[in-house]
């Protein structure tokens, strides 16, 4: 059986065209919530891209929370600056 979901590509095309209407078939609105969803895809497809790579290179067996006190900047570690509240 064919799989019926879009993929995010095809998405992505259609809202472009959505977006990019001339004809005044789709309202400012319904380009305004087009523009919102192909950014939320974009985000989610450079996730895929990002995990697919790191899962190729081998970096995807990383601890789950190392990976986020990777993610913390520099600044926010340093906790000797930190003046107490």
């Amino acid at each position: 059986m064919k799989d019926s979901l879009l993929s995010t590509e095809e998405k992505r095309r259609w809202l472009a065209r959505v977006f990019r209407d001339k004809d005044g078939e789709y309202s400012q609105a319904d380009k305004f919530k087009a523009l919102v969803e192909d950014t939320k895809l974009a985000t989610l497809q450079q996730e895929e891209e990002e995990f697919k790579r790191r899962q190729e290179t081998g970096a995807g067996t990383q601890d789950p929370i190392l990976a986020l006190l990777q993610a913390i900047p520099p600044a926010e570690l340093n906790l000797d600056n930190h003046t107490p509240s």
